[in-house]
């Protein structure tokens, strides 16, 4: 036993003798800074995406934009990310964004940038944007109507919306307090007071006021300045383009 104790302490010896003969060949120490976190600590929580929904994957995935990362004056009061629609449901899972293709993203920002020239202290502010076709399937089969009658209110899945290709978009006008111009009527109300076709009616028999009636006027200035186009069904729905020319140069959303 006292031979290997012998051994090992002499091979120790020269190893360490080894190291400080040949120290003028080995590499200078790097001093780095260690940090030592106690067991009560606060580790600061992660950043948080202020918009967490799924459908964010959704509409990256087919290219779309963020439509205030290209102008941030545009406010965004998703109608169908809440339970304050028509249906009463939350169909977004509380999307907070609005996203479209570049092309529809710019000419909305060009109708706001019209509108900030008439008048500055108004808004743009974006009620529903691109809208997946399963969404629109979840719509449909939420509205309990017979399926004739559904035809007014919704777009049934089958003939594919234009939001379905974020190529329409539904809007008003806020002003500098976030607050909505008179339009006549609210969003998705589907009486014919809502419709443009019907606009001239309703403003002689007094039930749309003139100043409704020129706030919608306006909203469909900037809107088809930037070449944006009304339908006549809806006040608030603009579209881009046709069903076939967003069919053949678009990703439909699924």
């Amino acid at each position: 036993m006292n031979i290997y104790k012998t051994y090992w302490l002499v091979l120790f010896g020269f190893v360490i003798v080894s190291c400080k003969d040949s120290n003028e060949g080995c590499p200078k120490l790097i001093k780095r800074k260690v940090y030592v976190f106690e067991i009560n600590d606060e580790i600061p929580p992660l950043p948080t995406n202020t918009d967490t929904s799924y459908f964010l994957n959704i509409f990256k995935n087919c290219g779309l934009v963020n439509i205030q990362s290209l102008d941030s004056t545009i406010q965004v009061n998703l109608k169908y990310a809440d339970t304050c629609n028509f249906l009463k449901k939350d169909f977004y899972d509380g999307l907070k964004k609005a996203y479209f293709p570049c092309e529809v993203a710019l000419r909305i920002c060009n109708a706001q940038f019209y509108l900030k020239q008439l008048y500055p202290d108004l808004s743009l502010q974006i009620l529903d944007a691109a809208r997946p076709l399963h969404v629109q399937q979840m719509m449909w089969d939420s509205l309990k109507m017979p399926a004739d009658t559904k035809y007014n209110y919704l777009a049934p899945p089958y003939t594919i919306s234009l939001h379905n290709y974020g190529c329409a978009v539904d809007l008003t006008i806020v002003d500098s307090n976030g607050q909505m111009l008179d339009m006549g009527s609210e969003f998705d109300h589907f009486e014919k007071l809502s419709q443009p076709v019907y606009e001239w009616q309703f403003l002689k028999s007094g039930e749309l006021s003139s100043e409704a009636w020129e706030n919608r006027k306006l909203l469909r200035k900037v809107m088809q300045t930037a070449k944006l186009n009304p339908i006549t069904s809806e006040w608030w729905h603009f579209n881009f383009c046709s069903k076939e020319y967003a069919a053949a140069n678009f990703t439909l959303i699924k």
